[in-house]
């Protein structure tokens, strides 16, 4: 996804004092018009990849950041939490993952409930 994708959110969150950042998925930074007319450079880019660019991105920041995603990218940040790599995190309408499904014994920093997706439920388990 474009950065542009999340404009309303990123001007709702900076308007508030938070930094906020969207980074392109690789291959896809640049104009939607762009990308729309040569979609070659998006060849290839699959879960791996963005997971990859999103942990360097993470990795290059500092601290822990609130991720946030919408359906793929929702798995994304499932992926990524439970890397160890965000302070929270936020899947909107997420796709499915296998990766939120594994739960540890959580640091004291973080909530002491795992919440998991069932194969085939709906509802969320504790």
């Amino acid at each position: 996804m474009t950065p542009r994708s999340w404009e309303g959110w990123v001007e709702r969150y900076r308007a508030q004092g938070y930094r906020v950042i969207a980074p392109a998925w690789p291959g896809i930074d640049g104009e939607v018009e762009d990308i729309r007319r040569n979609p070659s450079r998006t060849a290839g880019v699959g879960l791996r990849g963005v997971i990859a660019r999103y942990e360097e991105v993470i990795r290059d920041l500092g601290e822990a950041p609130v991720i946030m995603g919408h359906s793929f990218g929702g798995a994304v940040t499932q992926v990524l939490l439970d890397r160890g790599l965000g302070r929270a995190g936020v899947a909107i309408d997420s796709a499915p993952s296998r990766a939120c499904c594994r739960c540890r014994t959580p640091p004291s920093s973080r909530p002491s409930r795992c919440w998991a997706t069932p194969p085939g439920g709906t509802r969320p388990s504790r």
